[in-house]
């Protein structure tokens, strides 16, 4: 699993959200995401994302459903981190 990184800003330059929602879903009209933020705390629910020479931060607390015309597509994560965000997220809605 690698999770697909987006931008909702027309002409970002990063990606500024990570899907949460699995890809074969796609019939849907929005899509599962949390905020990616560069510069915020830490928390036991939160990862590190590096993304060229930058570290951002997956908010996995902060999830929420975004239209997909909204979104333009910037890549995917790898499967580590892909994992470890997932992992976390499960945690928060485990609680």
């Amino acid at each position: 699993m690698r999770l697909a990184l987006y931008s909702s800003v027309p002409k970002g330059t990063a990606p500024n959200l990570v899907a949460l929602q699995d890809e074969t879903l796609t019939a849907l009209p929005t899509v599962l995401v949390c905020p990616l933020k560069a510069g915020i705390a830490l928390t036991a629910l939160r990862v590190e994302v590096r993304w060229g020479q930058e570290t951002l931060v997956a908010c996995g607390d902060l999830a929420r459903p975004i239209r997909r015309t909204a979104l333009r597509p910037f890549g995917r994560l790898d499967e580590a981190i892909s994992r470890e965000i997932m992992a976390r997220f499960l945690q928060l809605l485990a609680r």
